[in-house]
């Protein structure tokens, strides 16, 4: 008698152990199921040409000509950030499943404001997922569709806001560089002011070196460290047709300075500088006679010498 109610105990014990078990896994959150962590990576990217971030009706195209990448087959993209994409590509990890009771919400987000991000190896779409960004939180998601399961994505050991280079309009993927000139292909650099004409100069190259037009002696040192400025010059922001109507008491007056930079192909690419902004350490800037752009001002200054400042001086006797 006693055996079979051990017996007995024993089977509603297996029986109960069953039950919690199922019952962990049928009730538990979403958020806590294994996932495959490396859904939104892909492990070798080296072959791809071309990747495409839509959001709404924004639509921009990363492409590679052989030397380098271009956006939108009109300007060239920041070789820094095109190179923070691919590094996101290969890293970023799945942290866990979004709450359960979060799917709606984010769903409609995903729909109304998402990114749309596909990588492209020749005419092959190789990797696609959208990207939802919580920049209040810092928080990114990503999606194989608007209305599958969202994950939290992170790159495993940093702290990284995922979705801000994902988020990216035009402007912000265009390469900052001004004048992507070395001096190998530098045949000269002009510098025009507006109110004081005579601080105006022209440099060109001499027998041996680059020289300050009309300069008994150049100051070979000051030259060097201007044509460097010149040469490393970076807008922080390229300005849209809206932001650029914010300064348009600044942009309708004639330009401080206008600086020219001539190259062996005989091209000239233009900066017209206008006055600081009212929080004295930005400037702006029109690039080639179309593009606005937000420069830093104490930067700025080191280009916007007067001739005078070439001038090698008499050493003491």
């Amino acid at each position: 008698m006693q055996r079979k109610r051990n017996i007995k105990l024993i089977v509603v014990l297996v029986l109960l152990m069953i039950a919690t078990v199922v019952a962990y896994y049928v009730t538990r959150p979403a958020d806590k199921l294994e996932v495959d962590r490396t859904i939104f990576a892909y492990e070798d990217p080296s072959a791809i040409g071309q990747v495409v971030f839509e959001q709404g009706e924004e639509k921009n195209n990363l492409t590679f000509n052989g030397a380098q990448w271009q956006l939108n087959n009109a300007y060239d993209a920041d070789p820094q950030r095109v190179s923070v994409v691919f590094a996101l590509l290969k890293q970023q990890r799945v942290r866990r499943m979004a709450a359960r009771q979060q799917q709606d919400s984010l769903q409609q987000a995903f729909e109304e404001k998402g990114v749309h991000v596909t990588y492209f190896e020749g005419a092959n779409a190789v990797k696609d997922f959208y990207v939802l960004g919580d920049n209040e939180n810092k928080i990114t998601y990503m999606a194989e569709s608007p209305g599958s399961q969202a994950y939290i994505v992170e790159i495993p050991g940093y702290r990284s806001y995922l979705a801000g280079i994902y988020e990216l309009d035009q402007n912000g993927w265009r390469n900052p560089r001004i004048f992507d000139f070395n001096w190998a292909n530098l045949k000269g650099v002009e510098v025009a002011y507006s109110e004081h004409p005579d601080n105006g100069f022209s440099v060109g190259f001499d027998s041996s070196f680059y020289e300050v037009r009309g300069l008994v002696e150049t100051d070979s040192s000051r030259l060097t460290d201007f044509l460097d400025d010149v040469s490393l010059l970076y807008a922080n922001d390229f300005l849209n047709q809206k932001e650029v109507a914010e300064y348009q008491e600044l942009v309708d007056q004639e330009p401080q300075a206008i600086i020219m930079v001539h190259d062996v192909a005989d091209k000239i690419y233009t900066l017209e500088v206008y006055q600081a902004l009212e929080n004295n350490r930005e400037i702006i800037g029109r690039k080639d006679s179309t593009d606005y752009a937000i420069f830093d001002l104490s930067k700025m200054r080191k280009i916007l010498r007067p001739k005078g400042f070439f001038k090698k001086k008499k050493q003491p006797i």
